[in-house]
C-alpha cells in the first residue's frame, strides 16, 4: 500500500507492502481526518495524530544541524577567549616590562641628577680653588713689585 500525502501524491517516505502469495491481507482504508489548511499551504491535522516519519526525520535532523552548529559556536567561542586572554596576558607583560623599564630610567635619571649636581659641586669648589690661587698668585705678584 502506498502513502499519499494531502496532496494525494506519494509522500517522501511512501513505502509499498507486496503481498505474500496464499496469505490473506486486508488493506486498512486510510484515516480520514478534519485537516485545517497552514498560512503557508500545507495542512496540519486537528487531531493528534502524530506527524509523518519524514516530517520527524527533518525535524531530527534539522535538531541535529542545530546542535552541531551551537557546538561549533560554543567551540569557536572557546577559542577566542582563549585567543583574547594570550593578548591579555601579552599586553599584561608588555606593559610590566614598559613599567620595569620605566623604573629604570627613574632609577637611572635620579643617579644622573646627583651625578651632576655632585659635578656642579665640584667645578664649583674647584673654581673656587682657582680663584683664591689666582688671588693669591696676584697678592705675591704685588707684594713682590713693591718690595
Amino acid at each position: 500500500m502506498t502513502r499519499l500525502a494531502v496532496s494525494g501524491e506519494p509522500s517522501p517516505c511512501a513505502s509499498t507492502s507486496r503481498n505474500t502469495p496464499g496469505v490473506a491481507s486486508t488493506q486498512r482504508p486510510p484515516v480520514v481526518s478534519s485537516r485545517v489548511p497552514f498560512v503557508s499551504g500545507g495542512d496540519r491535522p486537528l487531531t493528534s495524530e502524530p506527524p509523518p516519519r519524514w516530517a520527524r526525520r527533518r525535524r531530527r535532523s534539522v535538531a541535529r544541524t542545530i546542535a552541531a552548529e551551537l557546538a561549533e559556536n560554543r567551540r569557536l567561542a572557546r577559542e577566542l577567549s582563549k585567543r583574547e586572554e594570550e593578548k591579555l596576558d601579552r599586553l599584561i607583560a608588555i606593559g610590566e616590562e614598559a613599567s620595569a623599564q620605566q623604573d629604570t630610567a627613574n632609577e637611572l635619571r635620579r643617579d644622573a641628577v646627583i651625578a651632576v649636581r655632585r659635578l656642579a659641586t665640584a667645578v664649583e669648589e674647584a673654581t673656587g680653588a682657582f680663584q683664591l690661587g689666582l688671588e693669591k698668585l696676584l697678592q705675591r705678584l704685588i707684594s713682590n713689585t713693591k718690595s
